[in-house]
C-alpha cells in the first residue's frame, strides 16, 4: 500500500505537481533533530567565535534576509535580545540595499547574521557586501542552505564569518520555503543556547510527536476547508508576530493570491486592521505560552468568538481553550520552538488551500513573475553621501 504524506497518496501529490513541498513540510521533526545534533557536534567551534563577537559591550546584532528569510529574523529578534541583552533588530536585506546607512553604523561593532535558503538572492549578497565596506568591526554568521551560494562561499572565505550549514534536504525543491525556515530559525536560537541544548531537544521531542498526530489528522483540515474563506489572518505576539507574517505569506505564495492573507498582533489588530473581517475571514490566533501575553491573546479571543457572525474563529494553543481550537497536547516551553509547530500548522493549511484551489504548490505561479529565487533585481554600487 502507498505510503500518504500529509493525508495524499504520493501519485497523486506528483500528479498535483505538489510532492516536494508536501515531503518538505512532513520531514521538518525529523530535520530539527539533525539540526540540533549539528550545532552539538560544532558547539565548541561556534562558542569560540561568539565568545570573541559578544565581549563587545557596545554590539549591535542585525539578524537578516529576504522574504521568508526576512521573516525569520523576526521571529528570532525578540528572544535573542532578552536571551543576549543585547541591541537586536531584523532587518531585511530588501531595506538594508535601498538604504544602507539607515541601518549600518561604521562605527558600531557589528554582528550580521544572514539568513538563505540558496544564498543567491541578489539583496542578501549585496548586504554582505556592503556591510564589508561601510562597518569597520564587522562579524557575519552565515546559516544558509546552500554549500554551493555566493553567501557560504563568501563566508567560507572570511577569517570574520562563521558558516553554519544546514542539511541538505533542507535546501528546498519546492517554490515555497518551509523546512528552510524553520532549520534556520532553530539553528539561530540553539547557537545562543549551547550549553541548555538538552532543554531545546525535550521541546523538539515533544513538537514531533505533536506533529505526527497532527499529519494524520485529515479530518481537522477537511473540516477547516469546508468554510469557503478568501481572507485569512495570523495573529501572533512576540516571536509568534514573525510567525504569524511567514504563516500568512506561506497562504499568499501557495494560493497564488488567490486568498488574501495578512498577519498582526492580538493588540494591533484592533487598531484598523479588524476592518478587514466579513463573512469569508478566517482568523488564527496563535496562543502564547506564557503567562503575561496570553491574558492579550485570551482577551481578543473572547471578543472576536463573541463578535463572530459567518466568519470563522480558530485558535492554536497548548491548552484548551474554546471548541475552535487547535490543541497541541505536549506542552513545549521555548515559545521560539512552539512557534515552528504553529508554523508547521500554517504550511499544511496553506498546501490544502492549494490544492483545493486546483493549484499547483511547487510552482503556483508558473507563468513566472514570481521565482524560487528572486529575478529582475539590478544592484547599484553604492558611494557615500554627505547628510542624511
Amino acid at each position: 500500500m502507498e505510503e500518504k504524506i500529509l493525508g495524499y497518496e504520493q501519485s497523486n501529490l506528483e500528479a498535483w505537481n505538489g510532492i516536494y513541498t508536501a515531503k518538505e513540510i512532513h520531514q521538518q521533526p525529523d530535520v530539527w533533530l539533525k539540526v540540533l545534533h549539528q550545532i552539538s557536534t560544532h558547539k565548541e567551534v561556534i562558542q569560540s567565535f561568539l565568545d570573541q563577537v559578544l565581549e563587545h559591550e557596545d554590539l549591535e546584532i542585525i539578524l537578516t534576509g529576504a522574504g521568508t528569510s526576512a521573516f525569520a529574523g523576526e521571529v528570532v529578534e525578540p528572544y535573542l535580545h532578552q536571551l543576549t541583552k543585547k541591541s537586536v533588530r531584523a532587518i531585511a536585506t530588501t531595506d538594508i540595499v535601498a538604504n544602507p546607512f539607515g541601518y549600518l553604523l561604521p562605527e558600531k561593532p557589528t554582528l550580521l547574521i544572514s539568513y538563505a535558503r540558496s544564498g543567491n538572492s541578489p539583496e542578501s549578497v549585496a548586504t554582505v557586501q556592503l556591510a564589508k565596506q561601510l562597518v569597520r568591526n564587522l562579524y557575519q554568521i552565515v546559516i544558509t542552505c546552500n554549500k554551493e551560494g555566493k553567501l557560504a562561499q563568501f563566508a567560507s572565505e572570511d577569517e570574520g564569518s562563521l558558516l553554519l550549514l544546514m542539511p541538505d534536504e533542507t535546501n528546498d525543491m519546492s517554490f515555497a520555503m518551509t523546512s528552510s525556515c524553520t532549520s534556520m530559525i532553530l539553528t539561530n536560537i540553539a547557537i545562543f543556547n549551547l550549553k541548555t541544548l538538552h532543554n531545546l531537544q525535550t521541546d523538539l521531542f515533544n513538537v514531533r510527536e505533536n506533529l505526527l498526530d497532527l499529519f494524520n489528522n485529515t479530518d481537522l483540515f477537511n473540516e477547516i476547508l469546508t468554510y469557503d474563506y478568501d481572507r485569512l489572518i495570523f495573529l501572533g505576539s512576540g516571536p509568534l508576530k514573525g510567525i504569524a507574517r511567514e504563516m500568512a505569506l506561506k497562504t499568499l505564495e501557495l494560493t497564488a493570491g488567490i486568498v488574501n492573507a495578512n498577519y498582526d498582533t492580538p493588540l494591533g489588530f484592533r487598531h484598523g486592521p479588524k476592518s478587514v473581517i466579513n463573512d469569508k475571514t478566517l482568523i488564527v490566533v496563535l496562543k502564547n505560552n506564557q503567562t503575561y501575553p496570553k491574558y492579550y491573546d485570551e482577551d481578543l479571543i473572547r471578543e472576536l468568538l463573541s463578535e463572530r457572525k459567518e466568519n470563522k474563529v480558530l485558535v492554536l494553543c497548548n491548552d484548551h481553550v474554546a471548541d475552535d481550537s487547535v490543541y497541541f497536547g505536549r506542552a513545549i516551553k521555548n515559545n521560539v520552538i512552539l512557534g515552528m509547530q504553529y508554523l508547521a500548522f500554517g504550511q499544511i493549511l496553506a498546501l490544502k488551500k492549494s490544492l483545493s484551489l486546483g493549484i499547483t504548490p511547487d510552482n503556483p505561479c508558473p507563468t513566472g513573475e514570481v521565482n524560487r529565487v528572486v529575478k529582475g533585481v539590478t544592484i547599484y554600487q553604492f558611494k557615500e553621501e554627505k547628510g542624511c
